[in-house]
């Protein structure tokens, strides 16, 4: 019985990999944390008190995506800098005790990973895993927003399939 299950795990993973992520995609824009590259970094704080990341479009009345923040990028501005001696190359300055973090667009992360909505699962897996990153915006090739992905859908995705795949193969 062990053996049949992992069968069946096995056949649904390798035709999970194959749907497209818009149809598991996190549509619900308004569901989504965004804020803008002006937005005051207390803001960033007020929705990262409920979320893990935000995305950072380019300004009200746009889906353009700029950028990324997580609760590392803040990690990063909170903690006091500390410069070893040993320290090759540039220096990241960037910090709320040194004043020189005011918007989104100061710390945010420029250059992220995303996919477009005919990527497949297994294309979002491969880059979540190679980037090691739990995210990912989908966006359309003039660079909007039109959902997310993340590791935590797939796997309540896949759950679903699972299950479903085991009652009607009954």
């Amino acid at each position: 019985m062990v053996e049949k299950k992992h069968e069946d795990i096995q056949y649904v993973l390798k035709h999970f990999y194959k749907v497209p992520v818009e149809s598991i995609m996190r549509k619900e824009i308004w569901n989504i944390p965004v804020a803008y590259e002006d937005t005051p970094i207390e803001e960033i704080f007020a929705i990262m008190t409920a979320r893990r990341h935000v995305w950072i479009l380019e300004k009200k009345g746009s889906m353009k995506v700029k950028g990324l923040i997580t609760e590392k990028d803040l990690l990063e501005i909170m903690a006091p800098k500390r410069i070893k001696p040993y320290a090759i190359g540039g220096i990241d300055m960037r910090s709320l005790l040194f004043g020189n973090v005011r918007t989104a667009k100061d710390i945010m992360v420029k250059k992220f990973i995303y996919c477009k909505s005919n990527d497949t699962v297994e294309n979002a897996l491969e880059k979540m895993k190679s980037f090691r990153i739990r995210r990912l915006p989908i966006i359309d090739d003039d660079g909007n927003l039109l959902g997310e992905i993340t590791i935590k859908t797939l796997i309540i995705q896949f759950k679903k399939v699972l299950k479903w795949y085991r009652i009607t193969k009954v």
